[in-house]
């Protein structure tokens, strides 16, 4: 391209403008959906932060297919589960990849590849899902997954000409003493450099930036508003909502939304389901994950304690109710609830009541 050739987007300043337009309306988003209170509303505009940060990662530095590399997800989005460690990376159907990995102490892996993209009117699509059971590992949990649109042997991730992105989910049940896997995506083709920036793709990828966080925010507090018509129950999930945001379609789920006065607790009693894995987690209003590095935010089948009769109760509390299973809202008095199982039958009534603390300390809960 000739230096005085123009760019529409670029000659003017509309691209960034519009940018700056669309990270308004997503704020706009945030304002009329937010609890009424100046906590909530931070944890929104943080929550917007957080995706401008990730879109811009996403669709900007990290978009180029041709020299497609593993990185860390590190964005919470649509109750994202602190027992998952999340990584992926871009991709295009067009190209065909190899992904190697070591899985350590992984007690499941998650590996899918999606086309469309959350916050738009496809939604996030799977082209390819791969789990433990579908994988051959070597005697040390080494393996290698190829990735294409046409059927390779061995371990084969499918692809569709749309596939653009590459997601992994490792489950850890003890996230704080175990070491998640390790993973290498290496693409198959000419090896030579990444071409300088393309003024024109510059302007696409930068729209789809300011899509992504406008489209994402809007979409998941529709997932919030619908939970709190609720509050203080788990039940099953509309499938209208996950339809546009696909997963792992080994996992089920139930949801629900809280809000508790500093007195009160969310007594949550449950079947485990018999399933290769299942937990119970909150979040925040805006669907991200709490601060599980320092709170216990969640409890899996290896974490909780389950009473004699089999079934496990959980506490649901911003303060220590003094009961074997205690989920910390880590100073949040409301939030969402998501109880998700792998494979398996769907669990029992799951059934909540709102308790005071006085009353479980006294070990009436």
């Amino acid at each position: 391209m000739s230096e005085d050739t123009g760019v529409r987007g670029l000659d003017d300043g509309s691209a960034w403008d519009e940018y700056c337009e669309q990270l308004k309306r997503a704020g706009q988003v945030i304002l009329e959906n937010a609890p009424d209170n100046p906590f909530d509303r931070a944890e929104g505009y943080r929550y917007l932060s957080r995706l401008a940060g990730y879109g811009l990662r996403t669709f900007i530095e990290q978009r180029d297919p041709a020299t497609a590399q593993y990185n860390s997800l590190g964005v919470k989005i649509g109750l994202d589960n602190p027992d998952y460690v999340y990584g992926g990376g871009t991709l295009s159907g067009e190209r065909e990849y190899l992904l190697r990995g070591v899985r350590n102490d992984a007690h499941r892996l998650g590996i899918g590849t999606y086309y469309g993209g959350l916050g738009t009117e496809q939604g996030l699509q799977c082209s390819g899902y791969l789990s433990d059971e579908d994988l051959e590992f070597g005697p040390d949990g080494r393996f290698e997954i190829a990735l294409s649109c046409e059927e390779r042997p061995g371990n084969w991730l499918p692809m569709k000409p749309e596939t653009n992105q590459l997601t992994i989910r490792q489950t850890l049940l003890d996230r704080r003493n175990q070491t998640p896997g390790t993973f290498e995506l290496v693409h198959l083709g000419d090896p030579a450099p990444p071409a300088p920036l393309d003024p024109e793709a510059f302007v696409r990828a930068l729209s789809g930036a300011g899509r992504f966080v406008e489209g994402t925010a809007r979409q998941f507090i529709g997932w919030t508003n619908n939970f709190a018509e609720r509050k203080n129950q788990i039940h099953p999930v509309d499938p209208s909502l996950t339809a546009f945001a696909q997963g792992d379609p080994s996992t089920s789920y139930n949801y629900g939304y809280f809000e508790l006065a500093a007195d009160e607790a969310l007594w949550v009693e449950l079947d485990p389901p018999a399933c290769e894995y299942w937990n119970l987690q909150v979040a925040n209003h805006w669907l991200e994950s709490l601060d599980f590095e320092h709170y216990s935010t969640n409890f899996n089948q290896h974490t909780s304690v389950a009473d004699a009769d089999g079934r496990v109760r959980i506490a649901i509390a911003g303060s220590d109710p003094g009961v074997s299973n205690w989920i910390d809202t880590a100073g949040h008095a409301r939030g969402t609830i998501a109880l998700r199982w792998v494979g398996g039958e769907r669990p029992g009534d799951v059934r909540t009541s709102v308790v005071k603390l006085a009353e479980l300390r006294q070990g009436d809960g």
